[in-house]
């Protein structure tokens, strides 16, 4: 067992008080002490950090930023362990490891003993949470070794607690005696210190981790009882992270033991709360063991829901993962971008250092030559012509200056060219990756997750028929997610140019109409082509027609039994093309995310399925031949898109 997250300098974490929250805000506002301001800061962010991490980090850093300003060491640093605890919180560990690593060195400089027992152990959790055991149990000791020395009792309940996690893990692994007993030491020895101190959050984790030891040992109603009694405390706390433990090892005992109820109830609970920290981690555990519960009882479509959230989750950390190496990247740039200023700045100094060399030449030539016109005026004609060769030798000078201020200038429109470039070809990679990593893997997860219930033989004919009709939905969303990425890929690379022509529109909507006639009837859709024959308009004929398909589409799909589709031309603006639907309409709120990169995406009228960046990529088309796409909708009764040039 990985053991939760502890920080001692707080002997009691309650919820926040409004007064306490109203009181250092006020302080905040109103003093011009940088040193107190400072403090409330970092008192804000310890109120915070157990249940919201974001403000306690907002908060943290302020203090930070303010305590670095006026060498307010001793501040700096325990806001940077809060901070730094925060991160550990939400699973960001490199963010997490180089905070406390800084703040262990200026509490080393400080040579403050109880801070960095502090850092020391919160390095040795990091650790932990990065499945180094052994990395983490040497930082453990280095810390109960200082709490030993000054008798911090508080420090040592949790060190003891956390060496015991350590060995609690070697004995579930190898279930060797010699660390049954250490694990059990170690926890009833920060039990005892944490029941003297009455310090109840701190006491949950080890209650946790001794319940689990009796459970696996053979006792296991005593062990139950335990982890039920941590449970209480964490929800008297609302300690979230010891709740989502209690609940979720409660829920794999019952399911053990067979009380298949309890332990469904149990992981349902951990669920809604996994979904309230908006921790992807948290989420995708407790969405696996819903899953896993649900398909033991024959629920398998339930099963099959949590299996697609617990896929979504782990995309969501894999694209967090991407993001870090996209901002890693940026930061190289602007380190480049740095050194190339540095480099044109000596540049200007060295032309700033030989022009006022050049001054200093010139005023003392004319002293030279005032002193020659004055006292050898017959030595006239030979002073005549040093200031002719120094003349000549200025102008080269001024010549070689001007070059080399050409030069620079070339190279600086140079570099801003090739910027420009880069930043265009990064932000076509960003957008097809990004759309080729969520959606295209999206439906081929699905598909994964849907032959493996298959594969199973649990299921009934009722399921597996149940499951056919997700594989083929998902197999024709994925293949309309390619046909419109290749056509936007290619105008994208540029090896499609807008070709303009003459087209006849009412042929073009027969032709769409055609194609989609299967979809018509099965729905028993009218398609109303009111477009005159004679009625042609010049653009991309490729481009429009891909903009007219994905609106159509759109209009099938939502479109109820027997509806109808309208095409035509508005009365009043022959430039503008109306194609309106008797579906299912849209409130405000999606309505504006159509043709956004949030690549909006809902199920149709008989389950089908899309991805969401269709209308994107038709308002891309749209822009390159001029064109407008606005919608107008009424929920419940009809859509209305405006296509207009």
């Amino acid at each position: 067992m990985i053991p939760y997250l502890l920080v001692w300098i707080l002997p009691f974490v309650l919820p926040v008080q409004q007064s306490q929250t109203d009181s250092l805000k006020k302080i905040i506002e109103t003093t011009d002490n940088d040193s107190l301001k400072a403090s409330s800061l970092y008192n804000l962010s310890k109120l915070y950090y157990t249940f919201d991490q974001d403000t306690a980090i907002l908060y943290g850093k302020e203090a930070i930023a303010i305590a670095k300003e006026r060498g307010l060491k001793i501040i700096e640093a325990n806001a940077m362990n809060i901070v730094g605890v925060s991160y550990l919180i939400q699973s960001d560990y490199e963010s997490s490891l180089s905070t406390h690593l800084e703040a262990l060195g200026i509490r080393e400089t400080l040579q403050d003993t109880t801070g960095i027992i502090e850092s020391t152990m919160n390095l040795g959790n990091i650790y932990y949470r990065l499945h180094e055991p052994e990395k983490a149990v040497v930082q453990y000791q280095k810390s109960l070794t200082l709490a030993q020395l000054i008798n911090h009792e508080r420090a040592m309940s949790l060190l003891y607690n956390n060496i015991g996690s350590f060995y609690l893990d070697r004995w579930l692994s190898f279930k060797e005696a010699e660390d049954f007993n250490k694990t059990k030491e170690y926890l009833e020895k920060s039990k005892a210190i944490k029941e003297k101190l009455n310090d109840k959050r701190s006491l949950t984790n080890t209650l946790l981790q001794l319940g689990e030891l009796y459970y696996e040992s053979g006792e296991k109603q005593r062990g139950i009882r335990l982890l039920t009694q941590a449970l209480d405390i964490a929800e008297e706390l609302n300690n979230t992270e010891g709740r989502l433990s209690a609940l979720g090892t409660l829920s794999d005992y019952h399911r053990d033991n067979k009380s298949l109820a309890q332990a469904l109830d149990y992981a349902a609970q951990a669920y809604e709360l996994a979904q309230q920290t908006k921790s992807n981690y948290q989420i995708s555990i407790a969405a696996s063991k819903m899953a896993h519960l649900s398909a033991l009882n024959k629920d398998f479509e339930k099963a099959y829901e949590f299996q697609r959230v617990k896929e979504a989750s782990n995309d969501s950390i894999f694209n967090d993962s991407r993001q870090k190496i996209r901002t890693e990247l940026e930061i190289q740039y602007e380190s480049e971008k740095k050194e190339l200023e540095n480099q044109r700045l000596i540049k200007d100094q060295e032309l700033s250092e030989l022009a006022i060399t050049r001054k200093n030449e010139l005023l003392f030539t004319f002293i030279i030559v005032a002193i020659l016109l004055i006292g050898l005026a017959w030595y006239q004609l030979n002073t005549n012509q040093k200031l002719y060769a120094a003349h000549r030798a200025l102008k080269e000078i001024n010549s070689k200056v001007q070059a080399q201020n050409q030069r620079i200038q070339q190279q600086s429109d140079q570099l801003s060219s090739t910027n420009l470039e880069l930043k265009q070809a990064n932000s076509f990679r960003d957008k097809l990756f990004s759309i080729i990593s969520h959606d295209l893997r999206a439906p081929f997860s699905s598909l994964s997750t849907s032959l493996e219930l298959w594969e199973s033989g649990d299921l009934s004919k009722k399921d597996m028929d149940f499951v056919l009709s997700s594989i083929a939905l998902d197999a024709n969303a994925a293949s309309n997610l390619l046909s419109n990425l290749l056509t936007w890929t290619r105008t994208q690379m540029s090896s499609d140019k807008v070709k303009n022509s003459g087209i006849a529109l009412a042929d073009l909507i027969t032709e769409n109409k055609n194609l989609f006639a299967k979809q018509l009837e099965q729905k028993n859709l009218k398609l109303n082509n009111k477009i005159p024959s004679d009625f042609t308009i010049t653009t991309d004929r490729d481009r429009l027609n891909f903009i007219l398909r994905n609106i159509l589409s759109n209009a099938i799909k939502f479109t109820p039994q027997g509806g109808d589709i309208c095409v035509e031309i508005a009365p009043n603006h022959l430039s503008t093309i109306i194609i309106r639907d008797s579906g299912v309409g849209m409130n405000q709120s999606q309505q504006d995310s159509l043709f956004n990169n949030k690549q909006y995406s809902t199920s149709g009228t008989n389950g089908e399925q899309g991805t969401g960046i269709g209308l994107m990529l038709s308002k891309d088309f749209a822009d390159s031949i001029g064109a407008t796409i606005s919608v107008s909708s009424e929920l419940g009764k009809s859509t209305t898109f405006r296509l207009e040039f």
